[in-house]
């Protein structure tokens, strides 16, 4: 860039570079690019070495992406919370939910991780089939200084479904749309078909009175009830949110 267009990259420009070096695997390129930061006297920031440490580790080359960690703090350049979310997902990657819990209590020379951090550990808990672990810690947030965002009930509802645990699928859904979070449409949607082939009625009603008492039904789930209402005699007669949209 410098030879062609006589301008000098910033910082900015190098952070991206090092990414999209990293995301096609070509570590090298992106060792050489930091060491291009540091003889065009430029500083190497957190943003740098988390985009560093992140794409070494995504990539497999963990060996290197602690080094460059160790490197980051010996430099004194101390973490953030992004430097926790990133070895928060690694653990996760690798199974290694001790260590991930390990950064989510303790962090990294004081800095603790952020809801993300949190979110990453919930979702990898649901597709490790550990549920019960990740609605714990969902439940434990408050308690840990974290405030549960949007992200999370998304989270832990579409975990808890492919789980089939519809019943604290159910509560986590009533409690999302208590505090005005709108859940995916797309996994609302497979709910309800799921519940409904379960015949789980009265769960599938109380459901139903949460969605319409917080004014949130999208259309698409109001198109699979009125299929499998048609489709099941059990429902036609007694499914009681239905009756009442019709009557309306």
């Amino acid at each position: 860039m410098e030879r062609v267009f006589k301008i000098k990259p910033n910082a900015f420009v190098y952070t991206n570079l090092i990414k999209a070096v990293c995301e096609v695997g070509d570590f090298d390129s992106a060792v050489r690019l930091k060491d291009q930061m540091v003889r065009n006297s430029l500083k190497l920031d957190a943003v740098v070495y988390n985009t560093l440490v992140s794409g070494f580790l995504k990539g497999g080359k963990k060996d290197i992406g602690f080094r460059v960690l160790e490197e980051m703090k010996s430099g004194g350049v101390k973490p953030d919370s992004v430097t926790c979310n990133v070895l928060i997902g690694e653990f996760c990657r690798e199974g290694k939910f001790e260590e991930a819990y390990r950064v989510l209590d303790d962090g990294l020379e004081g800095v603790k991780p952020d809801v993300f951090g949190y979110n990453v550990v919930i979702g990898w808990l649901c597709k490790e089939g550990k549920w019960r672990e990740a609605d714990d810690l969902f439940r434990d947030m408050p308690r840990r200084q974290c405030v549960p965002d949007v992200v999370t009930y998304r989270t832990l509802f579409d975990g808890l479904c492919r789980c089939m645990q519809f019943e604290e699928a159910g509560l986590v859904l009533e409690e999302m749309i208590f505090k005005g979070y709108v859940p995916r449409s797309s996994s609302l949607n497979e709910f309800v078909g799921m519940v409904c082939k379960e015949g789980d009625f009265e769960l599938l009603g109380k459901v139903f009175s949460g969605l319409v008492g917080g004014r949130f039904c999208c259309e698409d789930v109001w198109k699979t009830l009125v299929l499998l209402v048609c489709q099941s005699e059990k429902l036609l007669g007694d499914f009681e949110p239905f009756n009442e949209l019709v009557l309306a």
